[in-house]
């Protein structure tokens, strides 16, 4: 049986790359500027603060802050302070002059960004707010994100062969622990996540993602949950935010995005494989998504 978490990062392409762990001694302030890619920091020692939108956050010792969709922000010893950009940080690094080495109260922090496709936003990550915020408290201290934070520092300590493919896959992994932390905590009534935890959409969900290429309807999926087509369909749309057979339809897209730019399968033989008896109906669709045609999205940067 398909497990839908992994199925949608696995098609979201997710990877992990870590820019280092370093002490930021006070005063000190860095702007993150909005790069496209989702930035991670984890504060392993210390404690910090973090501007987004206009307010202010505490952040301690054990926290992971995680912008899903980009956001520019600000991390600081205290709020006020004149950021450096992080592009000019970075460069001072590279020159083996680094900032803010001098000063009490350093904070030890790891940065880094995951880069996924987002032409498809899939709705696990586009139902996310522009920062998550997961606290030491959360993650508790015997649990196995902090098991993994512990292995990410130990791996940026001491450099062992192989160390930086070691550290970007236990990111990738510590995404997973981030999102399932957040999703817990927030136990919101709807959205993805909230459709997952309901085990008559779950089963539905988990249907579409193992019989997508096939001919389903939403009596099929209705059948699959167990609940009449009208009382499945209002519940669907009510949690998810979505009808099911919209659902249906993104996932579809996402799936053929991924295939026609990691394959060299013909548009036919992908709009079969993603459920559509005919080439003009699966590029319709497509262009309706994304805004192209299959052949000008194979061909496309």
């Amino acid at each position: 049986m398909t497990e839908v978490i992994s199925d949608i990062m696995k098609y979201m392409r997710l990877s992990g790359c870590v820019y280092f762990q370093r002490d930021f001694c006070a005063p000190w302030a860095m702007r993150m500027a909005d790069t496209g890619f989702a930035q991670f920091h984890v504060i392993t020692s210390g404690a910090c603060v973090v501007g987004v939108d206009g307010a202010w956050h505490d952040v301690g010792t054990g926290d992971v802050l995680f912008f899903p969709h980009g956001a520019a922000h600000v991390l600081a010893d205290r709020a006020g302070r004149q950021p450096v950009e992080g592009g000019d940080y970075m460069a001072a690094l590279g020159q083996g002059t680094p900032m803010f080495t001098q000063g009490p109260s350093a904070t030890r922090m790891i940065c880094g960004h995951y880069a996924y496709r987002d032409t498809g936003a899939h709705p696990l990550l586009s139902d996310l707010p522009a920062m998550v915020h997961v606290t030491a408290d959360h993650l508790g201290a015997s649990s196995p994100t902090s098991a993994l934070l512990h292995l990410i520092m130990d791996e940026l300590t001491h450099r062992e062969p192989g160390y930086e493919l070691s550290v970007e896959r236990l990111a990738e992994v510590l995404l997973m622990q981030v999102l399932r932390v957040h999703y817990r905590a927030q136990d919101r009534p709807e959205g993805f996540f909230a459709g997952l935890r309901d085990n008559r959409l779950n089963r539905a969900i988990t249907r579409i993602h193992s019989d997508f290429a096939g001919p389903l309807t939403l009596a099929d999926l209705a059948e699959s949950a167990a609940m009449s087509r009208t009382a499945f369909a209002r519940r669907f749309s009510s949690v998810v935010r979505m009808t099911p057979v919209d659902y249906l339809q993104h996932w579809r897209m996402l799936v053929a995005q991924n295939l026609l730019s990691s394959t060299d399968r013909s548009i036919s033989d992908i709009a079969e494989d993603v459920g559509y008896g005919s080439d003009i109906a699966f590029s319709r669709a497509y262009k309706r998504r994304f805004g192209m045609s299959p052949s000008a999205a194979r061909y496309s940067p």
